[in-house]
């Protein structure tokens, strides 16, 4: 797939993100990721995070001023409830309809997009596909057989009662933020 490409996509994915009250920005490497991570914590006052492990969120918080954050990679279930930001890396994002999937069997993976109120989302530029058929075409492809939980996730959460009144954040978060990077290992999107 070729820059022009995965900048359609993008530029679809985000419209579409943005309009179910996602947040979504673009960066070109785990640097300028770390800069938005430390902006968004300066943005909404975070002191607690709880992050699922991958390469990918190491490098991106080793580059934010964590400072005056308390970052837990562990014991999740016991820091989930104080957690004022889920940090997790989406494995694929869906452009015509602003959806992560995320492979979210082991269940830390599901603590941090679920339970804190914010949820920051690192996905790599490249694993931008066009449609629902091919994220599964794609996850399949890629193991010897699809994940046992798989999240869709499309903004924040969202619920409606009987009367349809809309409320957001009632089973999960109030607040997704998604950030796409470019060169998530110093490689370039081709």
């Amino acid at each position: 797939m070729g820059k022009k490409d995965i900048d359609r996509l993008y530029n679809v994915f985000k419209e579409q993100a943005e309009a179910v009250s996602a947040r979504v920005y673009r960066v070109k490497d785990p640097r300028d990721a770390g800069r938005r991570l430390t902006q968004i914590f300066q943005e909404l006052n975070v002191s607690n995070v709880i992050t699922a492990q991958s390469d990918l969120l190491r490098e991106c918080l080793g580059a934010a001023d964590t400072g005056k954050v308390t970052v837990y990679a562990e014991n999740l279930r016991e820091h989930s409830e104080d957690a004022h930001l889920g940090l997790s890396e989406a494995d694929l994002a869906i452009a015509e309809t602003g959806t992560l999937v995320q492979d979210s069997t082991a269940l830390e993976q599901r603590l941090v997009s679920t339970l804190p109120p914010v949820h920051v989302a690192l996905v790599r530029t490249g694993r931008l596909v066009e449609h629902f058929v091919d994220a599964l075409e794609q996850l399949n492809h890629e193991r010897a057989e699809l994940p046992g939980y798989i999240a869709f996730i499309s903004g924040p959460s969202r619920t409606a009662d009987i009367e349809r009144v809309l409320t957001i954040g009632v089973h999960g978060p109030e607040q997704l933020h998604i950030i796409f990077v470019d060169r998530p290992g110093g490689e370039q999107v081709e």
